[in-house]
């Protein structure tokens, strides 16, 4: 099964619950030149994970946490291509209508926080949808 890892530590351990701490780092951090460039990104980031029954881990344990590729793939669906085509479409939309730049603009630009807030309200239904585990 192709998958995502990252090693992580274990923050908080409740029942069958972890919150694991990863270090999510972009292709460019890992450059020699990365001090003299202000692209380079490296985030700390907080990951719910439920374990299985015969997993034991600990506080400040070192794990390693996956999520399946195709999960992945629809996390980025979901927080990129589906906003761009949202923006697209209304942007389109508008123009053909002959609406004013502005308009159409401003329209997209809301279309796309309307999907945002859309997301949010669904949170909980869609993070159940994405499962991480420890390897």
């Amino acid at each position: 099964m192709d998958e995502v890892s990252h090693i992580g530590l274990v923050e908080k351990v409740e029942g069958d619950k972890a919150t694991i701490r990863i270090l999510s780092v972009s292709a460019c951090s890992a450059c020699k030149s990365k001090g003299a460039c202000s692209i380079s990104e490296m985030k700390e980031k907080l990951v719910d994970v439920h374990l299985k029954e015969n997993q034991d881990v600990k506080i400040g344990d070192n794990v390693n946490v996956a999520i399946a590729q195709k999960q992945g793939d629809r996390a980025v669906i979901l927080a990129y291509a589906i906003p761009i085509l949202v923006f697209i479409g209304i942007l389109a939309l508008l123009t053909q209508q002959k609406a004013s730049e502005l308009l159409a603009g401003g329209a997209a630009i809301g279309g796309v926080g309307l999907y945002f807030l859309v997301l949010r309200l669904f949170k909980s239904k869609i993070e159940n949808q994405f499962m991480f585990y420890i390897k």
